[in-house]
């Protein structure tokens, strides 16, 4: 085996115990293409068939993993007519439509973790890609690894995801109980002030998705960032707080003066991991809060705050945490995410691939779109080259359908204006 993927670990077992069929625990990855690529189904099915063996990865698939201790199953080959579909969409309203029912239905089980859509416009625009992975195989930086299946390149270039797919899969080890200890006290302290004016509408089980996407050019986010004195973090989670506050949705309640934030952290400032090497932070946000300088102000607190207690490593899944069985585990981890109780889910990941291509076809923009892991509202951003992307999903059973559009042209907007101000 090229990739060490006989047993999964702590972390990534985290995601098979809080998986269901109404919420169920894939990321995606959506590539648009350039107009006129002209990309037929038959030519992604040969590209991933001839790429389909390159990593062991490709072909996990797990059984069992909700009330049963989860097997891990290793495909002798990839059914590649069953892992790659193709799709016409009439417009973008209709492409959202269709990759959010995408987003809500569960990957099978046992057969590898993965599915790949090609969508086609039936008049003009761009061809896009959707690629789906359990988070229980990889979070979104380990996730570049199942790039592999489709970039252009040679052998020399594949080898990038190497560190992505071939390392070993990512453990924790004992935390020192003093550093425990303070983790704890601040994740405490985080939740009790995360307490303070909530009322962000809970997740439902619906299982209903609605996703939006929305893209910046790198250099005038950091252009803007440092304009407003603040780092690329700061500024991106103020002006998603403003936008919040500016755009609240309407509920027929109150708008929270506080929203709970999970913000995940890696595990791993190396990015040299198979799997998952991601925590949650706490992070609280100011709901009501329109001015962008006060939310700037209010998030490098925070970002302090989780910086100097690390909050993650409170409840980090480490390998020597007692051994209990599968179904204690699954009802603890249930019970952990219900305790912490999230209103929403910003995510900020780096992007590491220098591949720009997918058969000869140029990408014009990759986007993240993360599982709700019981929030109601998630938006992912990818910082990567040239270009930022942000992926928002929402539970339009909670929240307004429509509202990952309304969040997203707002959110554009109010980018737009800190770059003028």
């Amino acid at each position: 085996m090229n990739s060490p993927v006989a047993e999964l670990a702590p972390t990534d077992h985290t995601y098979l115990h809080l998986d269901t069929r109404g919420r169920p625990m894939h990321w995606a990855m959506v590539l648009e293409l350039s107009e006129g690529a002209g990309i037929s189904v038959a030519d992604v099915r040969a590209r991933v068939r001839e790429r389909s063996g390159h990593f062991d990865v490709f072909r996990i698939g797990i059984r069992h993993g909700g009330w049963r201790k989860p097997q891990v199953v290793q495909a002798e080959s990839v059914d590649v007519d069953r892992h790659v579909d193709a799709v016409e969409h009439t417009d973008r309203a209709d492409l959202y439509s269709r990759i959010a029912d995408l987003m809500a239905t569960p990957l099978p089980r046992s057969a590898p973790l993965w599915h790949i859509t090609l969508f086609t416009p039936r008049d003009q625009g761009a061809q896009h890609v959707v690629l789906r992975v359990h988070h229980s195989l990889s979070d979104g930086i380990a996730g570049a690894a199942f790039a592999a299946l489709l970039a252009d390149g040679a052998e020399e270039d594949l080898a990038e995801f190497d560190r992505f797919a071939t390392t070993p899969r990512h453990r924790i080890p004992t935390v020192d109980p003093r550093i425990r200890q303070t983790a704890k006290a601040t994740f405490d302290s985080q939740w009790k002030a995360g307490n303070a004016g909530r009322g962000w509408p809970a997740l439902t089980r619906t299982g209903r998705r609605e996703i939006a996407l929305v893209g910046t050019p790198t250099r005038e986010l950091r252009r803007t960032a440092k304009r407003h004195d603040a780092t690329v973090h700061e500024f991106l989670l103020a002006a998603i707080g403003r936008t919040l506050a500016t755009a609240a949705p309407v509920t027929g309640k109150p708008h929270p003066a506080t929203l709970r934030v999970t913000l995940p952290v890696t595990d791993d400032p190396a990015f040299r991991h198979t799997g998952n090497a991601v925590l949650a932070a706490l992070l609280n946000l100011p709901g009501d809060e329109t001015d962008l300088a006060g939310q700037i102000a209010r998030c490098r607190t925070e970002l302090a705050t989780i910086e100097k207690g690390r909050p993650h490593l409170a409840w980090a899944p480490t390998d020597d945490a007692p051994k209990v069985p599968w179904p204690v585990r699954r009802a603890i981890a249930n019970a952990s995410l219900a305790r912490m109780s999230p209103d929403i889910h910003i995510g900020i990941n780096p992007g590491f691939s220098r591949v720009r291509s997918v058969l000869g076809a140029s990408i014009v923009d990759l986007t993240p779109l993360s599982p709700l892991i019981g929030y109601s509202f998630s938006v992912t951003s990818l910082i990567l080259g040239s270009r930022t992307s942000f992926g928002i999903v929402t539970d339009p059973a909670a929240l307004p359908e429509g509202y990952a559009t309304v969040f997203a042209e707002r959110f554009a907007q109010v980018l737009d204006e800190a770059g003028r101000s």
